[in-house]
C-alpha cells in the first residue's frame, strides 16, 4: 500500500506559506521535507483551509477537531486517512517513523 499524506492547513497567502520577504523556516522546512517523501513514493498532498474547506469537510474527524479546537488545531496531518498529528507539522523522522509502523 502506497503511503498518503494529507495536511490540513490554516489560512496562509499562498499554497505553500513560502511567499513573501520573510518566509516562515518551519514551512521552507515542510518544503524539504515533503520533497523527500515524494523520492521516496509517498503521496502528499496539502489543503489550506481558506483555499480548500471542500476538502476539510470531507474529513468528518478533522470537522470535528476544527469546531472543538478551532483553528488552533491547524495543521493537521493525516496518513492514509489517520490523524497522526496536530497543531504542528511533522519533522522527517517523524514522518517516516508513522509510514513504517
Amino acid at each position: 500500500m502506497t503511503a498518503k499524506i494529507i495536511l490540513y492547513e490554516p489560512p496562509m497567502c499562498c499554497s505553500s506559506g513560502c511567499c513573501g520577504p520573510n518566509p516562515d523556516q518551519k514551512l521552507l522546512d515542510l518544503q524539504n521535507t515533503l520533497a523527500e517523501l515524494e523520492k521516496l513514493g509517498v503521496e502528499v498532498e496539502r489543503y489550506i483551509i481558506s483555499q480548500s474547506p471542500k476538502k476539510f469537510k470531507e474529513n468528518q474527524e478533522v470537522m470535528d477537531l476544527i469546531q472543538k479546537q478551532q483553528l488552533k488545531v491547524l495543521p493537521i496531518t493525516t496518513l492514509n486517512g489517520k490523524i497522526i498529528k496536530k497543531e504542528n507539522y511533522p519533522t522527517l523522522e517523524e514522518f517516516k517513523k508513522f509510514i513504517n509502523e
